[in-house]
């Protein structure tokens, strides 16, 4: 019997460590996906591999070219059929055009994204000082919504990312409010319904009627940024210009081969190469700009480090006590 416990043992062990360190794995995965500042060195940020668009679109390139490479060996049984080249130069100024618009409107959705978690932490930080600074007559109260406060940006980011960790939630309210977070409708409506009832709360102790009307105007604008964040996530780009940009960029590459055949030869791998390399790109990048709160996506935005930023401000102030 004890011989079996030890060996149920040794198993618990192993798939713990097994489970943290595919844990660390993924963190780690997600660190260098992160939008981080650009190295001062050119060579440095030329030759990245973490964060860049090369992994993602390296097996399209590599496609396009061994396409290519059939298209030169079976160019002598078609030979006098190959296509002007003029043509290509016209449409290639087009799907620039068109991948400009597809990365221009990811990169406002990526820098919308951002403006709205700055003014989360100024309104976290605002209703935090209202909250510290105008009820004293309750201290534990006060301090209890404090953690709520603090926690309710790590709540945020997970409902955005559909994950239900809340780690750092549970060290700062407990794990039975915790819980209660995970299994509500709408975790950040929960937490704003439990932060007006505690100001109501201080209300009733003698908190004064414009700082409590303040801390409401603070807490509602949360509300009101969450909800920008949720329909910037839930609204897709328009389908009709993915597949459009999608289908110009295929027929782009799949004649473009038989243009230069003719006049570069084996060259035409190369050069077909290099074209589709920025098209694809260029695509991949306004795909990756769509959901700037998502782990997985490229340059997505540091939430982790903004709310762990706007917890350190609100404890800080739970320290003076």
């Amino acid at each position: 019997m004890s011989q079996d416990l030890a060996q149920d043992l040794v198993v618990t062990n192993n798939l713990n460590i097994n489970t943290e360190f595919a844990t660390k794995r993924v963190n780690l995965q997600q660190n260098r996906l992160v939008n981080m500042a650009e190295s001062k060195s050119f060579l440095a940020s030329a030759l990245s591999w973490h964060g860049s668009v090369t992994p993602r679109v390296l097996m399209r390139v590599i496609v396009t070219s061994l396409y290519t490479l059939a298209v030169y060996y079976i160019e002598p049984f078609f030979h006098g059929y190959s296509l002007s080249i003029t043509p290509f130069e016209y449409s290639g100024s087009v799907l620039a055009l068109i991948l400009v618009l597809r990365v221009n409107a990811g990169q406002d959705r990526w820098w919308e994204a951002r403006k709205i978690w700055g003014s989360i932490v100024n309104k976290s930080r605002n209703l935090a000082l209202l909250v510290y600074g105008h009820s004293d007559q309750n201290k534990e109260l006060r301090q209890t919504l404090l953690k709520w406060i603090a926690a309710w940006p790590h709540i945020m980011r997970e409902s955005l990312r559909n994950e239900l960790k809340l780690q750092e939630v549970s060290e700062l309210i407990g794990e039975e409010e915790t819980e209660k977070i995970r299994k509500s409708e709408n975790m950040s409506m929960y937490v704003a319904n439990k932060i007006i009832s505690m100001l109501q709360l201080l209300k009733e102790k003698g908190m004064d009627p414009h700082s409590f009307l303040r801390a409401e105007t603070e807490r509602s604008q949360l509300i009101d940024a969450i909800g920008a964040c949720e329909r910037i996530r839930n609204t897709r780009m328009p389908l009709v210009l993915a597949i459009n940009t999608r289908r110009f960029i295929f027929l782009f590459l799949l004649l473009l081969p038989f243009a230069l055949v003719e006049r570069t030869g084996w060259l035409t791998t190369l050069i077909v190469a290099l074209a589709s390399y920025p098209l694809f790109s260029l695509d991949e990048i306004g795909a990756e700009l769509q959901n700037p709160f998502s782990p997985r996506n490229l340059s997505h935005l540091p939430l982790d480090s903004i709310c762990k930023s706007i917890s350190n401000n609100v404890l800080g102030l739970m320290n003076r006590d």
